[in-house]
């Protein structure tokens, strides 16, 4: 068929487009075979590299299991848990990639385990014993389980054998998925590579990075019928690549583990299907073109005699499908009027720019507006000089998008035109978004400056070295480990630095690395500091070999472990010198672990128990004490192992014959919180208990004969107290007749006797308070009250007792206090009273000339007052001042019939003394005189009197002026009732009350007392204690029930004093007691305390 002349263009020109895009197809088709291609060698690339990184973990995990299940087999057969322990610590810093390491001995006991993580207290479910212990595999089995969070994990069992090839026990290991994920995490080429471990069934162990849709996936048919693309719904549209970990050459078996790889094909499919799609547009844009080019050809060829304006027309429109190509391609042009400064901006530049459609023009400045402020100069400079060039030149800067605010990266490419004569008028030129390049570029050279960082700073020494061993690079770590600075070590080779006889031993590794026998190694060796001293490290080292298999150069992490040798020998010293101190004990010592097995006894147990102390190790206690006395101590042993310190005695028969007794210390060993073992010593006892048994015998005899002297001290006080009582009852009625008589007219004569007989009274009854107390202080019954008072009343008070004595005897009294002592205090003011009373009658008893001087001062900072009674008197020597102050102690026989006295007194003072928490004591010169000190506890009050308030009680304590008139009778018109079954003491009571204007009543018992109160309105009631058939007690308490608020105050009579006593009538309703003997003032000021207490309370 011929073709006419007019068709020929068109069959030229589809003849033309037909070849091109078959061409077009044939490339698409072939990108898109070739992005295939390379995402298949990225898979495989990248399963490669996981598969060399885990072969060369198993391998150093296989090697370290190995070289501890050999180091185990001896301390299992010692059960040494803290060795046990010791070497699965260090294991476990070995091993990052295991989580937890056990030990259990043959029969599944758990022995020993690592605990680094509150996650993994429950260790013992991750871990099963493995039924085939008994075949000849070094490395029993691979068990996959799942954990009690449901993940599932990778327990790795290994046998541990003795140098006989015996089974010993067996050491299980979890692998740690968060280290072997971090591991896939740094092998990931790029986004859309993933890396995962799965089980030969297709179980997946770990994932990198995790999926949500596939995390807990399980392919549906083995992973060695894996290849290519997988089509199962889990992995769709993801290339998919699978091999098995192949074993190291240690391991006796496979490991059944496949490394998988998978890239994620939709982000190459979509770049493709992008770059296809442009392709095609801009095919077709050419196409258009060509067929339009065509028809203008055409139309030129008929209509040659169109106007120039056509022609123009054609010519704009030819622009326009330039443009449709340009825009097609994502590829911005603009143009640069250098008359008007205005840009011309196509449909793409306006997309790149994110500025509106119908916006071309723009003038410079405005376009300077987009660019970054640091691009702005730049800018202007190309700009500039661009007319003065003919080439077109290349620029790159960054703008800020009007439309969405965000910075994109620009490439431009340009050229100026010029006119017919020469003369530069417009730059045309194109913009290309090249964001995602530069994206890709910089996370590409943060990855590497990553990897810099981590090498330079890393904690460990790292340094990566050629074939022959030379150094390449190193870190500052391990510059600072071998004392050289980073450039001299780049000068050295390894073996320059190496100690002699650790060369041969690198050096065979390292050839068997470069024959391909072995991938990595790990050993402990010796370099040479600079300074010349040795440095122990750990060496780990990896090659990097070529696609041929070469190795290109050496990666190597060195540790120093300098510390740990040193503290390792250490250790071997240490446990020399314990086993060398405890030999050299007469005890037994041992040490035994929470399995109750010995793990250290020492030479003595052999003379004790007849077994040599090394063949104690590894001996349960059952077997090592006998049934008898493991039964005896298994209680003692259990709280021990609960970290409770034990300490009991125990008998048994030794083997030599003959009975032992035996004290025995159990202590535990407790470890960050958690008991290890325990410690038992034991001590020979026999001789100590015999004699502790004859000291019980003696201390028996003993008590028998305390018993019988306290029975007899207490016959003895029960005799004084109611001696007191029959000797205080007559002794009141004595004292208080002669205290009537004085009221009465007396011839001089008979109140000379009668004054006698007073102070003859007096002294019989200081003698009875001294016996009393004595009593009591051998009782220890001697009791204390604690109320507040003034010190300057108790020593006015007592320096006015004495006053009277010392005029008669021509003697100076005189006392002094100290300003910074205290105005008030809070104490027993009678007992202090009596220690100044007593100390002063001695010193006017053996002065007749000269001073007494009292004298009060504060010491220890304020916590003590200090009392001193210094005299003139006859002076005593050493020997008679150490007797002092025994009971019954006086000077000499002479003086007791000179002076008088019972030798009491300061005997009393001395426990009294005491009993305020002070001490006393004397500094005598013979026939000069003495010093009589003593000091008491400072307790000051809450609160205190003000010296205004002292002068104000002053002034009240003084007598009423006799210009007042004279006073009335104290008890005027008062209502008194006297109880007492003793007719004198009634009668004595009665006559002075009588004097005081008071009206009384009388009975004799406290039946009457009762009976005499229901009767009769009373405003107090002097009530006597011991009476026949009611005593006072009882009285008091019916009239208080029968009476309630309405009884009268009640005061006690009695014939004791003690702080005991005082409480108990206290208790019953009594509001006040006075004791027999008592004097009219006495008596008359404490039933007038009495009733205004009583009126106060009920005006309450």
């Amino acid at each position: 068929m011929t073709i006419t002349k007019r068709r020929y263009p068109w069959f030229l020109a589809g003849t033309m487009l037909c070849a091109l895009g078959l061409a077009l197809l044939a490339v698409i088709t072939s990108d898109l075979r070739q992005a295939n291609a390379s995402l298949e060698q990225n898979t495989r690339t990248q399963l490669r590299l996981l598969h060399d990184i885990l072969h060369d973990e198993f391998g150093s995990l296989v090697r370290s299991f190995d070289a501890a299940a050999f180091n185990l087999s001896e301390q299992i057969d010692a059960n040494n848990v803290r060795e046990i322990n010791q070497q699965l610590d260090l294991l476990k810093i070995a091993l990052p990639a295991v989580a937890n390491v056990i030990v259990k001995n043959p029969l599944g006991e758990v022995i020993a385990e690592t605990i680094h993580d509150q996650d993994l207290l429950n260790t013992q479910a991750y871990f099963t014993p493995n039924p085939s212990l008994s075949n000849n595999k070094r490395l029993v089995s691979f068990n996959k389980s799942f954990n009690e969070n449901g993940q599932l994990v990778l327990v790795i069992n290994y046998q541990i054998k003795d140098q006989h090839g015996e089974f010993r026990g067996i050491l299980q290991g979890r692998l740690d998925a968060t280290y072997l994920q971090r591991k896939l995490a740094s092998l990931r080429l790029n986004e859309h590579m993933y890396s995962g471990v799965a089980f030969e069934d297709g179980t997946m162990l770990l994932l990198e990075p995790e999926l949500k849709n596939i995390r807990k996936a399980t392919l549906t048919y083995p992973l060695s019928n894996n290849k290519g693309l997988v089509d199962n719904g889990v992995f769709q549209d993801y290339l998919f690549a699978s091999e098995p970990l192949a074993k190291p050459s240690e391991l006796d078996q496979e490991i059944p583990l496949y490394v998988i790889a998978w890239a994620d094909t939709r982000p190459m499919l979509t770049a493709w299907q992008e770059q296809a799609i442009k392709l095609f547009l801009g095919y077709a844009v050419f196409c258009a073109i060509v067929l339009l080019m065509v028809r203008a050809r055409i139309i030129q060829q008929f209509e040659r005699y169109l106007a120039s304006e056509q022609a123009i027309a054609d010519q704009h429109l030819n622009d326009e499908r330039f443009k449709l190509a340009t825009e097609s391609a994502g590829i911005g042009v603009w143009e640069y009027n250098l008359e008007n400064k205005h840009i011309r901006w196509d449909k793409a530049m306006r997309k790149i720019y994110g500025v509106r459609e119908e916006q071309e023009l723009i003038g410079y400045k405005e376009w300077l507006d987009y660019l970054d402020p640091e691009d702005v100069n730049k800018l202007g400079t190309v700009l500039k000089e661009a007319p003065n060039t003919r080439e077109a030149f290349e620029f790159a800067f960054s703008i800020r998008r009007a439309s969405d605010g965000k910075v994109r990266n620009i490439q431009a490419r340009a050229k100026t035109h010029r006119n017919a004569d020469d003369i530069p008028f417009r730059i045309i030129g194109v913009n290309v978004d090249i964001t995602v390049q530069r994206q890709f570029e910089d996370a590409l050279r943060e990855a590497e400056e990553r990897f810099r960082s981590s090498f330079e700073w890393a904690a460990i020494g790292m340094a990566i070295l050629d074939f022959k061993g030379k150094f390449l690079q190193v870190n500052k770590a391990l510059a600072g480990i071998l004392g050289y600075n980073e450039s001299e070590l780049l000068t050295f080779s390894y073996d320059a630095i190496t100690h002699p006889e650790d060369i041969l031993q690198h050096t065979d590794m390292v050839r068997e690395v470069l024959k391909g026998r072995r991938h990595n190694y790990q050993l402990e060796k010796r370099y040479i500091h600079k300074d010349g001293h040795v440095v122990w490290v750990f060496l780990s080292v990896s090659a990097v070999r070529n696609d041929k298999g070469s190795v290109l150069y050496f990666i190597s992490q060195i540790q120093d472990i300098t510390e740990r040798k040193r503290n390792e020998a250490t250790l071997v010293e240490r446990e020399r010198f314990l086993r060398t101190l405890s030999e050299c004990l007469p005890g037994l010592v041992s040490y035994w672990g929470t399995d109750l097995r010995c793990q250290f006894a020492n030479s003595n147990h052999e003379k004790w128990y007849g077994i040599v102390a090394d063949k104690m190790r590894g001996q349960h206690m059952r077997k090592v004490l006998g049934d008898e006395l493991f039964d005896h101590d298994h209680h003692h042993v259990m709280d021990v192992l609960n970290g409770v310190k034990k300490r009991f005695e125990r008998s048994k028969p030794l083997p030599t014959g003959g009975q032992s007794d035996m004290l025995v210390y159990l202590i535990p060993d407790v470890l960050h919180g958690k008991v290890e073992g325990f410690f038992s010593i034991s001590t020979n006892i026999t001789d100590f208990k015999a004699q502790q048994r004859e000291l019980e015998r003696i201390n028996h005899i003993l008590t028998e004969r305390t018993e019988q002297a306290e029975a007899a001290n207490k016959a003895k006080g029960a005799f004084v107290a109611n001696m007191s009582h029959e000797i205080r009852t007559p002794m009141n009625a004595i004292m208080g007749l002669l205290q009537l008589l004085e009221d009465t007219e007396l011839q001089a004569r008979q109140l000379d006797y009668l004054n006698k007989i007073g102070s003859a009274a007096d002294v019989l009854l200081n003698v009875l308070n001294d016996i009393l107390d004595i009593s009591r202080v051998e009782a220890n019954k001697l009791e204390l009250s604690n109320s507040r008072f003034l010190l300057d009343q108790v020593l006015s008070k007592t320096t006015d007792l004495f006053a009277y004595r010392a005029e008669e005897k021509a003697i100076q009294l005189h006392c002094t206090k100290d300003a910074n002592c205290p105005i008030s205090l809070r104490g027993d003011r009678l007992r202090l009273a009596q220690i100044l009373n007593n100390l002063l009658s001695n010193s006017l008893k053996f002065t007749d000339k000269g001073h007494i001087h009292l004298q009060v001062q504060s010491v220890d900072n304020g916590k003590q007052l200090q009392f001193s009674v210094k005299d003139t008197g006859i002076g005593m020597n050493e020997k008679q001042c150490a007797e002092l102050f025994k009971p019954f102690s006086q000077v000499d026989d002479s003086s007791s019939r000179r002076y008088g006295g019972a030798g009491l007194g300061l005997s009393i003072c001395k426990n009294l003394v005491e009993l305020m928490g002070g001490r006393i004591w004397v500094e005598s010169i013979p026939n000069q005189g003495s010093s009589f000190h003593f000091t008491v506890n400072c307790v000051e009050p809450e609160f205190t009197i003000q010296p205004e308030d002292l002068q104000a009680l002053k002034l009240l304590s003084q007598p009423a002026s006799t210009d007042q008139g004279p006073a009335a009778p104290p008890l005027l018109k008062k209502n008194v009732l006297v109880v007492d079954d003793h007719k004198l003491n009634r009668i004595v009571a009665s006559e002075m009350l009588k004097k005081w204007g008071a009206k009384v009543s009388l009975a004799v018992n406290g039946i009457e007392a009762v009976q005499a109160c229901l009767s009769e309105q009373f405003d107090i009631v002097l009530m006597d204690l011991q009476m026949p058939e009611m005593d006072g007690f009882e009285a008091t308490r019916q009239i208080r029930e029968k009476m309630g608020n309405a009884a009268p105050p009640i005061v006690a009579v009695t014939a004791s004093a003690s702080e005991q006593d005082r409480v108990a009538l206290l208790n019953a309703g009594m509001c006040e007691h006075v004791i027999k003997p008592f004097k009219k003032e006495t008596l008359i000021q404490i039933l007038l305390d009495a009733q205004n207490n009583s009126a106060t309370k009920l005006s309450q």
